[in-house]
Order: C-alpha cells, then sequence, then structure tokens
C-alpha cells in the first residue's frame, strides 16, 4: 500500500478564472505510476475551489457568471470590513476544496464529459494543489 503526497503549482491571471487541470494530474499518476486507488486533491486556499465538470467555453462563462451573482464581489459582506475578498470565501465553501477520485488500471476514472476544474476566485495569485494517494 503506498501512500505519497504530490504537488500541483498554479499561476493565475484573473479574478475569477476556472482552469482545467485534468492533464497535470494525469502526468503525476503517470509518472509516479499509480494502478489503483484513491486520489485526494485539495486547494490549499480559502478563497479557490475544486469540482468536477465539463471544459466547455459557455459553460466555463456561465459558472464564473452565477459564481460573481451569487457571491458578488461588491456585496455588503462583513468579512470585507476586514479584507476585500469575502465573497471569494463564501463562493470557495459553497464550491468545496477537496474532491477524491477513483485511479483503475493507471487512470482517473471520470464520466465522458468529466475534468478536473480549479476555480480561482480572488486572482490573480500562485496557488497549490496538495494531491494525496493512497493505493498501489
Amino acid at each position: 500500500m503506498k501512500f505519497e503526497v504530490s504537488n500541483i503549482e498554479i499561476n493565475t491571471n484573473q479574478r475569477i478564472e476556472i482552469l482545467d487541470i485534468t492533464n497535470k494530474v494525469e502526468n503525476i499518476i503517470k509518472q509516479k505510476n499509480y494502478e489503483k486507488g484513491i486520489l485526494n486533491l485539495y486547494v490549499l486556499h480559502t478563497t479557490a475551489a475544486i469540482t468536477l465538470n465539463e471544459y466547455e467555453p459557455n459553460l466555463e462563462e456561465d459558472l464564473k457568471r452565477i459564481i460573481s451573482e451569487i457571491f458578488r464581489p461588491d456585496g455588503d459582506w462583513k468579512h470585507n470590513l476586514i479584507d476585500d475578498n469575502a465573497h471569494a470565501h463564501l463562493a470557495s465553501s459553497f464550491i468545496g476544496n477537496s474532491r477524491s477520485l477513483l485511479i483503475e488500471s493507471g487512470k482517473i476514472v471520470l464520466g465522458t464529459w468529466q475534468r478536473i476544474l480549479f476555480i480561482e476566485l480572488d486572482g490573480p495569485r500562485k496557488r497549490m494543489v496538495k494531491i494525496v494517494f493512497i493505493g498501489e
């Protein structure tokens, strides 16, 4: 049984940005020769998130729009009295900062259109995603 931790560094360029990190995760799986097990990805930041979804330009714009509408950056949030990023903290809490994935035969088990999406909510920034593998 293996237990290993890897990192993915991400540099974002926009305040709200969605990046497909599936290929980066797959490269780690190949490099480490993971065959089967559980992969947990988690974001080390309270103003970023991770999810699984289709990575299509119109859906990307829709996701950015709904995030901005529900968690308005110009909203009257109490946390903004301390820091001007309450919207990012709130969105991250609702979207989530981790996902667990199954690895079978050296590959991530994903649905037809599923991709691993990193969501920046308070960029631009340098970010870190931890990948924890448990398996063989």
